[in-house]
Parts: structure tokens; C-alpha cells; sequence
């Protein structure tokens, strides 16, 4: 479990610091602060658990098929130093777990791109990344494809396609008994690997039908349900989700936010990233219910000064969604709830004129 993350000159980050809870973690903010990133990073830091050995140049194999530089020195901040650091830590131990040192083409005596690192704690459960596109239907040949071939795909899509494949358990665990039930209620079914292809099978049928005539926002709860099926997403595992949201209606969402939320209560650490009001209203809602075992659930709040190009990027952190502050999606949402006001409102005006007219 990933409890703290520490940035120092990484991309828009001038010095940032993430304690993470052990339930729900929700980074929201605008396109560019940053999001995508932090997920990244807590998703290498992971990887580098799982083994107590690492090659010499691991850390650039890691880091360059995240995020798909043309060099790794161009993920140091620029214009602010000569070199970038990562540090991770688990619950395992206090000392840092893990430490990346990227250097700038600037830095001093060093080669450009040069990285160093400390990684201890061997045996680690392996984090699971979701993309913002999903990969069932993509499954067939992918990995292959990736392996032999250049694609504009960053490597969290292989991976994701090699955790999926793994064979369901005979039997699962009571953690996720309640949202695997969750999820097949919100699909109206299951999905399964037949042929080397993922297929979409109804509640009491078992035909397959081909996973592309499966409405696509759904087969993001497949991903899910494999997951959690085949026991590759377990309480040890931190499950970083980039845009939940994307292809999902209100409706849907709402089913999603509520298995999230069933998840983090059994033990599940998640850290997610998302533009989404609606689904941080309704986790802020699943939060309150006094119903059920109290929810963890922290916020990372990503903004940059609009009117300073290339301002760092600053993190607040809350335990509760009212405290958030500078919410754009909020703002925005209101801007939009006032204007259709304003239109209904002329609407109405241009309206009453000709009703008038009529009566006479």
C-alpha cells in the first residue's frame, strides 16, 4: 500500500507531497496539473516493490514507457533544476522505499538523463493501472503487438492486457463477494476469455457475444470484474484508475462510485484521478451514509496559477469535498446552471408576448 508520495521538480511539480489514505484517493484539477502523472509515479513506485533486485537502468525502462518521452531528462521541470527526485514510501516502513534521481541535460558533470536509486522491501503485491481507454476489446494480440512493434500506447495497456489473463479463482473472497455482485447487476452479466478474446456473456445465457457489441463505458466494469475475479486486484493491491468517468453516463457512474466505495470500505487502497463533479458528488455522498462502515476517503486538490505560464502546480489535501478549494469543474458547472437559467428565462419572456396575442 502506497502511503506517501514525494515530487520534487517532476514535470509541473515544483515540490509536491501526497499522503495517501488507505481507502480513496481522489486527485482532481485541470488538464495540465498533473493528474495523470501522479498515478504514473505511484504506479512505478509500486512496480519496483514486487522485486527485491533490480537491473541496473530499471528505473528508465519504467519510467520512459509511462510516459513516453523523447528523453527522460525532459521529465526534470523546466527551467527550475538541474535534477528531479522521486520518493515513495509503503506501509511497510518508514524510510524511503524507493528514490529515482533524474538529471537534466543542465546538471553538471552528469550524463543527460542519468538516474539513480535506492529501492528495498522485497515481496510487494503489484499495483494495477487502468488506463482512461479501455483494453478489452484491444485484448486479442495486444501484447504481442506491443512487444514487437512501435505503438502509441504507454505500457500501463500491456500490463493491464497480462493481469487480465490470468485464470479466475475457484473461489473468491468475501472482500469483493459484494461488489463483484455489484458490478454483473450493473452489466445484466458477465464477461470471460474464449478464443484469446474477451467476450460479453448475459445474466442465464452462456454464449458469448463479441466484447466490441458491448456498449464500451460497460466494459470498463469488465475490466473490473476480471480483476477482481481472477484475483489480481486483492486488499494488498493499489488499484490507480485515470478517468473512471469517461464513457460512462450519470447513471452508470453512479453504480461505479458506489462499488468503489464498497471496495474501499473492505480494505481496498484506490487512487484515482478524474474531471468528473458528478463522481465527486457521489462519492461525497457515499462518504455521509451513516448506513454503512465509514468510508476513507481523501482529496488532492491540483491547481496552477492561470495568469504565471509555467507555474508549479500546488496540492491541497482534504478529508472532506466541501473543504476542496478552486473545484473548476464546480465553477464551471455553476456558470452553465446560471446561464441555462438565463436562457430559459428569455425563452419564457419571448414566449409570454405571443401567448398573449392568442388570448386576444
Amino acid at each position: 500500500m502506497l502511503t506517501r508520495l514525494h515530487l520534487q521538480n517532476f514535470t509541473v511539480f515544483a515540490d509536491a507531497d501526497f499522503h495517501f489514505s488507505p481507502g480513496l484517493n481522489v486527485l482532481v484539477g485541470t488538464n495540465g496539473t498533473g493528474k495523470s502523472h501522479v498515478l504514473k509515479v505511484g504506479y512505478a513506485v509500486g512496480k519496483a516493490r514486487e522485486s527485491p533486485f533490480l537491473p541496473v537502468g530499471w528505473e528508465k525502462y519504467a519510467l520512459v514507457p509511462l510516459f513516453l518521452p523523447s528523453d527522460v531528462s525532459n521529465l526534470v521541470r523546466r527551467g527550475a533544476a538541474e535534477s528531479a527526485v522521486i520518493e515513495g514510501w509503503s506501509n511497510k516502513q518508514g524510510d524511503a522505499q524507493m528514490k529515482i534521481v533524474i538529471h537534466s541535460s543542465a546538471a553538471a558533470n552528469k550524463p543527460k538523463g542519468s538516474l539513480n536509486s535506492v529501492s528495498v522491501l522485497a515481496e510487494e503485491p503489484e499495483s494495477i493501472f487502468i488506463p482512461p481507454k479501455e483494453v478489452l476489446s484491444i485484448y486479442y494480440g495486444f501484447i504481442s503487438l506491443y512487444d514487437k512493434r512501435e505503438v502509441d500506447y504507454d505500457i500501463t495497456y500491456p500490463e493491464l492486457c497480462k493481469q487480465l489473463s490470468t485464470p479466475l479463482l475457484r473461489k473468491v473472497d468475501e472482500s469483493v463477494a459484494d461488489a463483484l455482485a455489484q458490478l454483473q447487476a450493473a452489466m445484466g452479466g458477465t464477461v470471460k476469455i474464449e478464443g484469446n478474446r474477451f467476450v460479453f456473456v448475459p445474466t442465464g445465457s452462456t454464449d458469448g457475444l463479441p466484447i466490441n457489441l458491448y456498449a464500451e463505458g460497460l466494459r470498463k466494469f469488465g475490466t473490473l470484474w476480471q480483476l477482481l475475479r481472477n484475483g489480481s486486484l486483492t486488499p494488498e493491491t493499489t488499484l490507480f484508475w485515470d478517468e473512471p468517468e469517461a464513457n460512462l453516463n450519470p447513471a452508470l457512474l453512479k453504480k461505479l462510485a458506489a462499488v468503489l466505495a464498497a471496495l474501499a470500505r473492505q480494505g481496498f487502497q484506490i487512487i484515482l484521478a478524474t474531471h468528473s463533479l458528478f463522481l465527486l458528488k457521489e462519492l461525497h455522498i457515499l462518504s455521509r451514509d451513516k448506513q454503512e462502515k465509514a468510508l476513507p476517503i481523501r482529496y488532492f486538490g491540483l491547481n496552477a496559477d492561470p495568469a504565471v505560464p509555467g507555474s508549479p502546480t500546488r496540492v491541497t489535501t482534504v478529508d472532506d469535498f466541501e473543504l476542496l478549494p478552486d473545484i473548476v469543474a464546480l465553477d464551471v458547472e455553476l456558470q452553465q446552471s446560471d446561464e441555462l437559467t438565463r436562457v430559459f428565462a428569455e425563452d419564457d419572456d419571448a414566449q409570454l408576448p405571443a401567448a398573449d396575442a392568442h388570448a386576444d
